[in-house]
Formats: C-alpha cells, sequence, structure tokens
C-alpha cells in the first residue's frame, strides 16, 4: 500500500468487531511504530497488550469510566463549540467504557521520559512526548493497512494505571489505544476540511 493510501484509510474508530487481530499484524505494526525518529535515537518505547477481560475492567476502575456522562447530559458542555468538535465528543465520551471493553486488544504505549511530564520546564523536556506520538502514528499507520483501526485514550490517572499494569515509576503512558476491525455500525465522524492555501507560510506568518 502507498503512504497516502494508508493516510487517507485510518480512521478513529470506537466500535469494534467480536474477531481476533491477528498478532501478525500486531507485530508488523509495532515494528513500524519502532521506525519511527526520536529525540535522542534510542527509540525507549514499549507496547503493552492488553487481552483479558479482568485487566480492561481495571483500566475501566481506574479511569472511572463507569461515571461518564450521558449523551443528553453532556449537550450543555460542548454546546458552544464547533459543530465538528462537538459531535466528536458526544459520540467519544459516552462510548470511553465500551470501548475498551469491546475492543479485541488494548494497546498501552509507554516511553521513558527525559524528565516527568508534569515538571517540565523547557519545550525541550517534551521531546520525549513528540518522539513517543510519531511513534503512536506509525502503529496505527501500519493497522490501518490491515484495515485495523483504533482510538487514542490518554489517562487521566496515569500513577494508578501504572500500578495496574506494573509500569516502572521511571517510565510514562503516552496512551491506551483499543484497537480492532471496524464494526459495521461505526460511525466515522468528519473531519475539518482544510485549506492548504491558507495553513502554509513563506518566510513568515
Amino acid at each position: 500500500m502507498e503512504l497516502r493510501d494508508a493516510i487517507e484509510k485510518r480512521q478513529t474508530i470506537r466500535d469494534f468487531q467480536n474477531m481476533e487481530v491477528p498478532r501478525d499484524i500486531i507485530n508488523y505494526a509495532i515494528e513500524n511504530a519502532f521506525k519511527a525518529p526520536s529525540y535522542n535515537h534510542l527509540r525507549e518505547w514499549d507496547f503493552i497488550i492488553i487481552k483479558n477481560l479482568e485487566s480492561k475492567l481495571s483500566l475501566i476502575k481506574a479511569e472511572n469510566l463507569d461515571k461518564i456522562s450521558s449523551k443528553v447530559g453532556l449537550e450543555s458542555v460542548f454546546e458552544k463549540e464547533a459543530t465538528i468538535m462537538k459531535e466528536m465528543y458526544l459520540d467519544a465520551i459516552p462510548k470511553q467504557k465500551k470501548m475498551i471493553l469491546n475492543a479485541p486488544l488494548v494497546i498501552v504505549v509507554v516511553f521513558k521520559p527525559k524528565t516527568k511530564v508534569l515538571d517540565a520546564k523547557k519545550i525541550y523536556d517534551l521531546n520525549c512526548l513528540a518522539s513517543v506520538w510519531a511513534c503512536i502514528e506509525n502503529f496505527l499507520l501500519s493497522l490501518a493497512e490491515h484495515d485495523v483501526f483504533g482510538v487514542t485514550y490518554i489517562p487521566q490517572n496515569i500513577e494508578i494505571v501504572k500500578e495496574i499494569l506494573r509500569v516502572p515509576d521511571n517510565l510514562e503512558i503516552a496512551a491506551i489505544i483499543p484497537i480492532g476491525y471496524r464494526d459495521n455500525s461505526a460511525k466515522v465522524l468528519k473531519q475539518k476540511t482544510i485549506d492548504l492555501i491558507g495553513r502554509i507560510h513563506i518566510d513568515n506568518w
């Protein structure tokens, strides 16, 4: 598949088929993830593959996803936001528990920070975060080649999640990514159309 085709094909999906994702596809995507640029050339990333229900339930409990508001309750929260953004959040937030439970696999991407994100004092301190997200994009594009999709979820209670998953204290969690084959009923949300001419600046703004 051409790179542009994979980019066009990649989608954010929160509704999955009850179908196993072959391990060779996961390995292929992780191998490509490690080809992303790394700020220190050390590629200090790890992947935790979660399959069992007990671990998924532990993540849901850690993130308090049982207490997510209903779509109706969220309407007022996002009523003043742009339509595309509002539609995305109204679809996404009520599905957070379900997407973790129903995804055949949940991937947790771990990275070694230059300094803890909350202690960062300079932009340079966040180079490790920029690098791991390049890794994550390679991973998602490689899955899309095989019609496997997912959604990135940033945990709110990272220290609790780290304890549950036995992640060493000197490492951080970049994202929790439920993945699987797209369910036939999955909603594909609109993306903002970009005017390239208006977004490209030569020499200065």
